[in-house]
Order: C-alpha cells, then sequence, then structure tokens
C-alpha cells in the first residue's frame, strides 16, 4: 500500500528507532533519510510516489517550506527530550553545547533557565539547504574554540561532530510526540484528499466543457487552463509552468480590458488555433479581484451549436418555419401590411394581431419572430379557445409535483418557459377567461412566473405576439377582456386585410396553393376568374386552401374552368344549361390552342380518348358559327 505520510530526518540512525514506533502504533508511515544538500530532490521524489504530508524535526521543516507547498508537520521537542541527552553528555564532560533550532520549541524558552548554567545553546539561525551542512558544521567549530568539549542536537549537528571527531549525544523525542505527529498528519491528509477531491471535480467540469476555459491571475500568468484551450492556444500538456497570456494571446484589446478590470464580450481574436470568440469574467474571493476567466469558443464551433439549436427546437415542434416571403399578394393593402410587421420584427415590443379566421394570423407572427434577433430561440404557439379553461392556466404558466389531480409526477414546465429567450405567439386571446387573464398580466410586467401548486418564483425572457378575430375593445366595454391587459397587448397593433377587400391577391394565392397540392401550373379561363374573384371566401385563405385542395383531387386537368370551379364550389346546380356549354367549349378551345392544334395531345391533357374529344368538338362547332 503506498504511504501518503512520510517522515524525513537527516539522521541516519535513527531510522529503525522511528520505523518501531509507527509500526508500534499501527500507523502507515514512510521513513526516510536524507542528506541536507539533497533535502528537496528527496522530497519531490517522495511527492511523485504519492506523499501528501510530511513529518520533520528541527531545522527540517523550514528547509522543506522554502521550495515546497505540500503540509509538514513539525515534530516538535518537549523540554523533557534534552534533560536526558544533556545528563548524559555531562557524564563525559563538564564542558558540554547544545545546538539546533530550538527558539521556537515547545515549552524550551520557559525552562531554558532550568538548564545547568555552564551549558552553551546555541540557536541556529535561518540557512538553505545548499550551505546548511557548512553552516552547522561552522557552528560546532566556534563552541569548540571555546573548549567545547561534547556536543547535544539533531542529525546535522551529529554528522558535523562525526566529521570533526567531536563527541556527540543525539536528542530524540518522546514516543507520545511520535503519536501526536501522526494525528495531525492524518488531519491534513484528510483536508488534502478533500481538496484533491474538490479540485478533481473542478478539473473534470473544465475538461468536460466544449469551449476553451483559462484562468489567469492580476498579472496576466496563466494558472489553469483545460485541454480545449491548450488545443486552441498551442500550450504544453499539464505539469508545465504556463506562460504569461500576452505571450499566446497576443491580442492588445484583451490584454488592455484585462488590465483596466472591464468586463470582455463577443471579441473575436487571432491565436494558433485560428479566430475565437472570447468572453471574460473576473474572479474574487471575498469581493477582492484576483484574476480573471477567459472562455474561448472557436467560431465553426458556434455555427454548428446554432445549426444544433435549431435542430432541437424544430424536433421538438418549438420553431417558427414561415418567413414573410411565404406571404403571398402583392395587392398594396398587403405591402403595407407586411412593410409595418417587418417594422415590428426589429422590436420587442408586444404585438397584437387582428384579423378574421384564415386570414394568416400565426403566418405573420411566425415570420415577425423569424426576422427578429430571437430567430435562433423558441417559437412556442398555443391556441388559448383550444385549451379548455381548467387546464390553460397550468399550461401557460407550468405546475408542480401534486399541484392537482392527475398531474404529471415530476411536474411540468409551461409555455412560457419553454419560450424562454423567445417568441410565445397566443392566438384566440380573447377567449383567455378573465382568472388567467389576471395572472398573464402579471407576467407580462414582472416577466415572472410561478407554477401552479408552488412559490418559486421564475424569471422568462419572452416576447408576445397576441392574435384575435374579436374586437377586443368591444370585449373590454361588455367586461368580458380585462382593460390594463388590453393595453398591455396592444403596443404595437397589425390588422390583416380579408380576401374580399384585396380581390386582386386570391388568383396569385390560390396559384402557390395549388402548386402546393401538386398541380404546378394551371390556368383559368375568363369566367373561372370572374367567378373566383367574385367569390366572398369567408373562410379567407384557409377556405382558399381548402379550394385549391378539393381542385386537384376531383380533377388533374391544366386549365381550371368555370365548371370545375363551381364543382368544387358546389354551385353546380346554381349554373345555367348554356353557361355550362359554353364553359365547356371554352376549356376544350383553350388546351386546343395550347397544343397547337394537336388532338391527341390535347385529348391526353383533358384526361380523355381522342373519340371522346372529337365529339365534343363537334357538340360546340355550331356554337362556334
Amino acid at each position: 500500500m503506498v504511504s501518503e505520510i512520510c517522515y524525513i530526518t537527516m539522521y541516519e540512525e535513527h531510522i529503525e528507532h522511528a520505523k518501531r514506533i509507527f509500526a508500534q502504533c499501527g500507523y502507515p508511515v514512510k521513513v526516510v533519510y536524507t542528506k541536507i544538500d539533497r533535502i528537496h530532490e528527496n522530497v519531490r521524489r517522495q511527492m511523485q510516489e504519492g506523499v501528501r504530508v510530511m513529518i520533520a524535526r528541527g531545522g527540517v521543516p523550514d528547509l522543506i517550506k522554502q521550495v515546497h507547498t505540500l503540509p509538514i508537520v513539525d515534530l516538535q521537542y518537549d523540554f523533557l527530550d534534552f534533560l536526558e541527552p544533556i545528563e548524559k553528555a555531562y557524564e563525559m564532560s563538564d564542558k558540554v553545547a547544545l545546538l539546533g533550532w530550538y527558539k521556537n520549541r515547545k515549552n524550551f524558552d520557559k525552562y531554558r533557565s532550568k538548564l545547568r548554567e555552564n551549558l552553551a545553546i546555541v540557536e541556529f539561525g535561518k540557512t538553505t539547504a545548499s550551505d546548511c551542512e557548512e553552516y552547522i558544521e561552522g557552528e560546532v567549530k566556534k563552541v569548540l574554540r571555546r573548549g567545547i568539549q561534547v556536543v547535544v542536537g539533531g542529525g546535522g549537528v551529529a554528522r558535523a561532530a562525526g566529521r570533526l571527531g567531536v563527541p556527540f549525544v543525539h536528542v530524540d523525542i518522546d514516543r507520545e510526540a511520535y503519536i501526536d505527529a501522526v494525528e495531525k498528519a492524518q488531519y491534513h491528509l484528510r483536508i488534502y484528499q478533500e481538496q484533491e477531491h474538490r479540485y478533481k471535480m473542478v478539473q473534470a467540469v473544465l475538461n468536460g466543457v466544449s469551449e476553451g476555459v483559462l484562468a489567469v491571475g492580476q498579472d496576466q500568468q496563466i494558472i489553469q487552463c483545460n485541454p480545449v484551450a491548450r488545443r486552441l492556444l498551442r500550450l504544453q500538456s499539464t505539469g508545465e509552468k504556463y506562460p504569461p497570456l500576452e505571450q499566446v494571446l497576443p491580442d492588445e484589446k484583451t490584454l488592455r480590458l484585462l488590465r483596466e478590470g472591464r468586463k470582455i464580450t463577443n471579441h473575436v481574436v487571432s491565436c494558433p488555433g485560428g479566430n475565437l470568440m472570447l468572453n471574460s469574467e473576473f474572479i474574487q474571493v471575498d469581493e477582492a479581484p484576483v484574476g480573471a476567466v477567459l472562455i474561448l469558443h472557436e467560431t465553426d464551433h458556434i455555427r454548428d451549436m446554432e445549426k444544433r439549436i435549431q435542430k432541437n427546437l424544430i424536433q421538438s415542434g418549438y420553431y417558427a418555419k414561415h418567413s414573410f416571403d411565404d406571404i403571398g399578394g402583392d395587392s398594396a393593402v398587403m405591402a403595407q401590411t407586411k412593410k409595418k410587421a417587418e417594422l415590428y420584427a426589429k422590436t420587442n415590443s408586444t404585438v397584437l394581431i387582428f384579423g378574421e379566421t384564415g386570414t394568416g394570423k400565426e403566418l405573420f407572427a411566425q415570420s415577425v419572430h423569424n426576422s427578429s434577433a430571437r430567430r435562433n430561440d423558441p417559437f412556442v404557439a398555443i391556441n388559448c379557445a383550444a385549451i379548455p379553461e381548467s387546464l390553460l392556466e397550468s399550461e401557460l404558466f407550468g405546475y408542480v409535483k401534486g399541484a392537482f389531480t392527475g398531474a404529471r409526477a415530476d411536474g411540468r414546465a409551461g409555455y412560457f418557459e419553454l419560450a424562454h429567450k423567445g417568441t410565445l405567439f397566443l392566438d384566440e386571446i380573447g377567449e383567455i377567461p378573465l382568472k388567467v387573464q389576471s395572472r398573464l398580466l402579471r407576467v407580462l410586467q414582472e416577466k415572472e412566473v410561478t407554477r401552479v401548486g408552488d412559490d418559486r418564483v421564475i424569471s422568462v425572457d419572452v416576447r408576445i405576439i397576441a392574435a384575435t378575430n374579436r374586437d377586443l375593445k368591444q370585449e373590454v366595454e361588455r367586461g368580458r377582456f380585462r382593460r390594463d391587459l388590453y393595453y398591455r397587448l396592444c403596443v404595437l397593433t397589425l390588422s390583416l386585410p380579408p380576401l374580399r377587400s384585396r380581390r386582386a391577391d386570391i388568383l396569385p394565392i390560390l396559384r402557390i396553393l395549388l402548386r402546393q397540392n401538386g398541380l404546378d401550373s394551371a390556368e383559368f379561363t375568363p369566367q373561372a376568374r370572374r367567378l373566383l374573384e367574385t367569390q366572398e371566401w369567408p373562410g379567407n385563405v384557409r377556405e382558399l386552401d381548402n379550394f385549391a385542395e378539393r381542385v386537384c383531387a376531383i380533377s388533374n386537368k391544366a386549365v381550371i374552368d368555370e365548371v370545375l370551379v363551381r364543382n368544387a364550389l358546389d354551385l353546380q346546380d346554381d349554373l345555367p344549361a348554356p353557361q355550362t356549354r359554353e364553359a365547356e367549349r371554352e376549356r376544350l378551345l383553350a388546351v386546343l390552342r395550347r397544343n397547337f392544334g394537336n388532338k391527341r395531345k390535347t385529348a391526353a391533357e383533358l384526361g380523355i380518348s381522342t373519340t371522346t374529344l372529337w365529339r365534343r368538338l363537334k357538340d360546340i362547332e355550331p356554337e362556334q358559327e
């Protein structure tokens, strides 16, 4: 088993003694000997082998702290630890010196006056690993020149005394001090393990994101970098010290804004990995700035992400498929209406669309959305008249688990939440009951929703486009529609003209609808045109669409005549016999002319035999004269 706690000592003879104590106590502590000049090399090796906490004594803890940041437990001497070795030294000579780093030892200053008066005590000063050995030997030589015959101290003093041939007594530490040190080391190890777990979690999060994430200090030195950022910026793998930001991202604007403490939003920079979109947020600890986080997006990735978002919206049904190009009709009134709607698309204001059934209210709503800045976000449409009053509130605002009988076990987001950042189209808004109108008004005012059965407030950013075929002013006067909601909705208004007020658009729109139903080219006889343009079309474009579908279902003729129109409109009984013969004559002659008198092609186009064509032509010849 790899030990994560290591006791490191500069006194080789002490290794077995320490091992026995740790083994007797059942502690998995690794014991390592090191020479002073190789202490940092040995510490690095132990860290590579899995050591996370060090135990050391004397001057070793301070030497390690000069270079390394891992936790170190200082195995401190107690006053009583000095008594036995000092007495042992006095048995050898009355000229004794105690040397070492004892200034901060536990209870040493308190009991120092109780030591023998003729005992020379030498406090070592600060030193480094490279000159420590020489420094200790120099201090031992000094006491020897003062007549000292026996020295007392730790491992470093022991080696110096050995080289100089001076009698030496080693200061050991009580067994309880070792136990106390290991318990402290285990505490530090638990803290380290928790911190390492949190660090690995953060690393996993950073490594899991598809954007490049880069953290810099206030000096713009890179301190953290995820794999995507390393790839984009051509940085070395982890383990190497990262260079300053200016070397890998030499963009003057970025560096200047970071120095000035300003946030960066959607700034395009050039780097070895290509053009990147850069955003930044500042890091604060205890309300003091300590650095910044840079988020790097590949421009191609942004485009791909937008495509994926659009695809998901399409799959979920929350998207707008129509634009202003899909709106047929070139009449002056329609051109003016489209122009007004295009201007509305440039704003974020609420739009209220008035129009009879079938005039294209949702078509205009989708077109406004697709021409707005919200085009890449959801378009959610709801027909308020199609949802039972008892469910409308929960459908609009959502509900939580157990909100009502029959509710889904995990609750559900409402249409406002689903349309967040996009557009919510409320068709037939005049059908909303007064109770729901009140909640709807609050959402429009506060831009917040609360799910049914919940008290948590959810912020939403939604543009509202509403539509109605009712006279809402009249509904307000009758008390069926809230006046405050009406004025909140009709910030921008759009009135869609019915077909009867733009009869010039009937045939162009009909040709589009026929193509959608499989009839790519169609010609209308004069009688058919007159009949179509004189109809009232109370269902407007929706009724016209139904008519086109019926025409394609009952005939495959390229020429649409009055007979066919009356059949599709179910007006056959109103047509006098002479008019029927005239319409048939016009239809046959038109096809014949188009085929330059070729009767076989004409018959094939009309779906009849050549013989039948000859007979019909013969029947109408007297009429031609």
